[in-house]
Order: structure tokens, then C-alpha cells, then sequence
């Protein structure tokens, strides 16, 4: 059976020549999860090409290789009729399944045949809502075709969190999992679990908001909680990159005859700020900058890019 597809691109169009950037593959496994999943898509500002695939079943997925990701969006009941030992295509596939009220006897035996060893590209989460998944998927687009770096990267974002005993578990886009203690936690949101439990997701997945104490803490936060010395290195890289995609924006800027007050839309001092480094570049300065060079963002960015290159 053929499946349906959609494609979106929010990124200006490809100059002639130009290589196109890998995009993601969204495989939903029921006609529901593919009107769930294109609507996500509409409603997300992706960096890079996103195509919703739709079919009947998973056993009726028929894909021809991708470079490219993958993420797998199912039910539990859309695994039924699996041959043995059927695997997710790549390692850069994701599998994201949706329980439902099924005993527990037919997640294990579905899993079997899934034949996935590595958690980073499974999970399992219950199943709320139509806009709840609609917002997860949107979560995992926005990470998954992310072009940021650093402290704003894809995987300092969060997909899914929840309470596992004394534990806050947070998901990164690419299915990784950090586990932070109430202990950790309780100076700033207090020891009760059930308050703990209480919160909001940012539809960007930016952060975790607590309600009763006011608080918003993102990844790279929760991982300070729990391992300060890998913060502070991530931080580090962070001010790093700045440094190094600053003095690229500079480069260009001079070698195409602009003056820093020529720029319209940027201050003289917020593009200093950024070409030092003591600023990161939004992707709304990128978009300004990039008109000032005559440029489309795609093309700008790959200019910045060689220029890095270079100058390595």
C-alpha cells in the first residue's frame, strides 16, 4: 500500500548547486498518528526538510534506505502482525511507541520483534490526549532538525519528563535520558514527589515550569544539578563556538565591504557583542544579516560555515 506524504521546509529556497541538507523522516504507523503528525509538522518552523510518511500498520511499512532520520511514531497495537525480528532501518532511527490499555504480555512480545537493544532509540510513553502528542512530536521535530549549538542544542531539549520514584527522568530529542534526585531539587521546588510531578513542558521544550514554586529549569540546568563539572565544560565549548562563529560573521562581513553600522535591523553594539563572541547569534540576527549580505539564510549560513572551515 502506498503511504502518504508530506513535506516542509522552512528553510528559503536551495540556490542552485547547493547541497541539500539531510532532513527527517516521521513514519506514523496509523492514518490517526499521520494527520497527528503532518499537523505537528505544519506547526513547527523545522530548519531542515521534514516528510510525514503514513501507513495502516507498521507491518506495512515498506522505506527505502535514508542517510537521513528517522523517527517511527506508533501505537502499541500498529506492531501487531510483526515478523520475527523486525529492526528499526539505521542507527539513526527513533522508535516512539504509545501505549494504550493493553496487558502488559503484549508490550513484551511487540518489543521481541521490534528487535531495538539500544534504549537511546525507543520510547515508550503513555498516551494522553490528541494536542499532548501533537506537542511531543513538535518537540521532537524542533530537536531532531535543529541547527544550534551549545547550551541550545537539540539535545539540551526536552521531549518527555516524568517521576520515576524519587527521580525527575527528563528525554532529549535523541531519546537520551538524564535522571535528576528530588534531593537535587528540593531547595528550589521542594521534597514533596507529588509537587515534584505538578509540571509543564515548554512547547519548545526549553524547560520544565513548576507552578507552585515558580520555577523554570531547562536541560543544561537539571544537568548542573547533578553534574556540575559537565556543565561548566559544556559552557566552556559553548563560549567557545561563540568565539569562533563570531569572528566567522565578521570575516564575511568585511570581505563583502559592510560596515557594522550598515547593518540595518542590529545595533552597532549588539553586532559587536556577537562578532566578539559575547553574544550568541539568534537565528533572528542570522535573518538580518543575512539580508544585509544580500544573501537567503541557507546560503549565508553555508558561507559561515566555510568560513569556519577555513579557519580551523
Amino acid at each position: 500500500m502506498k503511504s502518504k506524504t508530506k513535506t516542509t521546509n522552512a528553510a528559503n529556497p536551495r540556490r542552485p548547486g547547493a547541497t541539500r541538507p539531510r532532513g527527517l523522516r516521521i513514519v506514523a504507523t496509523n492514518p490517526q498518528y499521520g494527520r497527528i503528525c503532518e499537523r505537528a509538522v505544519g506547526q513547527t518552523a523545522a530548519s531542515r526538510p521534514v516528510r510525514v510518511f503514513s501507513f495502516p500498520s507498521m507491518a506495512e511499512v515498506r522505506l527505502r534506505p535514508s542517510g537521513g532520520a528517522t523517527l517511527f511514531v506508533s501505537r502499541l497495537s500498529d506492531l501487531a502482525g510483526l515478523p520475527a525480528s523486525t529492526s528499526v532501518r539505521n542507527a539513526n532511527s527513533r522508535q516512539l511507541i504509545f501505549l494504550e490499555r493493553l496487558p502488559v504480555a503484549a508490550l513484551a512480545a511487540r518489543l521481541v520483534k521490534l528487535n531495538i537493544r539500544n534504549a537511546e532509540r525507543l520510547h515508550i510513553a503513555a498516551e494522553p490526549d490528541e494536542p499532548a502528542i501533537q506537542m511531543m512530536i513538535r518537540r521532537l521535530i524542533r530537536g531532531l532538525t535543529a541547527n544550534d549549538k551549545g547550551a541550545n542544542a537539540g539535545d539540551a531539549r526536552i521531549v518527555d519528563a516524568w517521576m520515576e520514584g524519587d527521580q525527575l527522568v527528563l528525554l532529549s530529542p535523541q531519546f537520551a535520558r538524564l535522571e535528576v534526585p528530588l534531593k537535587k531539587l528540593g531547595k528550589l521546588i521542594g521534597d514533596d514527589s507529588h509537587q515534584a510531578g505538578s509540571f509543564q513542558i515548554d512547547d519548545d521544550g526549553r524547560f520544565i515550569y513548576w507552578p507552585h514554586a515558580d520555577v523554570h529549569l531547562g536541560w543544561t540546568q537539571l544537568r548542573q544539578l547533578v553534574d556540575p563539572a559537565t556543565a561548566i565544560e559544556a559552557v566552556r565549548r559553548t563560549q567557545i563556538f561563540n568565539v569562533r562563529y563570531g569572528e566567522a560573521i565578521r570575516a564575511v562581513r568585511e570581505r563583502h565591504g559592510l560596515k557594522q553600522s550598515e547593518v540595518a535591523g542590529l545595533t552597532e553594539r549588539h553586532l559587536r557583542r556577537i562578532e566578539h563572541g559575547e553574544q550568541a547569534a539568534s537565528k533572528n540576527s542570522l535573518a538580518t544579516l543575512a539580508v544585509a549580505h544580500e544573501m537567503d539564510l541557507a546560503a549565508y549560513l553555508d558561507t559561515l560555515a566555510a568560513e569556519m572551515k577555513r579557519n580551523r
